[in-house]
């Protein structure tokens, strides 16, 4: 399912419109698009939801989601909702390669959510961490548990990988445990609520 466009690129790091005002896709999601004979695999890092207007900032409308789209039915052609990804590596025959294409990568190509095979391939090492740890403007403690929350599930819930994917995480941010211990708080509330549910 498509859930956004390619509209800005700068090295490392994509902007895409969201497709659907009200299915923008979170950080620490992992997204795909085509290029060429590869499959490109990113990460969310922020999503923004605002109006398209210069300088323009939506108001409060104190109405239901339900009165909003029968009284103002045109709202998504004046909000849109925009995310930025990390580009983590590409998969080709099969197999991922944690870096850069070494093909441009295409303004408007079409983004996806990654699959579970390709977030299993792309996670399969601590080298995509590396990769959004070294972007700039990231929020780490935000981003970051949520990668590892859906490299978890893809994996089935494996707590082995939570444990390898730590140790290479806490060597990445040079043992600096204040940017460690928030991180592996949130990743344990977040693998509680599945383990309770």
């Amino acid at each position: 399912m498509i859930v956004g466009e390619i509209i800005d690129i700068s090295f490392t790091q994509l902007t895409c419109e969201a497709r659907d005002l009200n299915n923008v896709p979170t950080p620490g999601r992992f997204i795909k698009f085509e290029l060429d004979d590869y499959t490109v695999v990113g990460c969310v890092t922020r999503y923004d939801i605002g109006s398209i207007s210069e300088g323009g900032y939506p108001r409060a409308l104190w109405k239901s989601p339900e009165e909003i789209r029968k009284q103002y039915p045109q709202i998504d052609q004046i909000l849109k909702g925009y995310f930025k990804c990390v580009v983590i590596g590409y998969i080709v025959n099969e197999k991922f390669v944690g870096c850069l294409p070494d093909k441009s990568i295409r303004l408007h190509s079409l983004v996806e959510l990654a699959t579970q095979k390709e977030i299993l391939l792309a996670t399969q090492n601590g080298l995509f961490l590396n990769s959004v740890l070294k972007a700039k403007d990231i929020d780490i403690i935000e981003v970051v548990p949520w990668m590892l929350f859906f490299a978890y599930l893809a994996r089935g819930k494996d707590y082995y990988y939570i444990e390898q994917m730590g140790k290479s995480l806490n060597a990445y941010l040079k043992y600096d445990l204040n940017l460690l211990e928030p991180v592996i708080e949130r990743l344990e509330n977040l693998i509680m609520t599945v383990q309770e549910g």
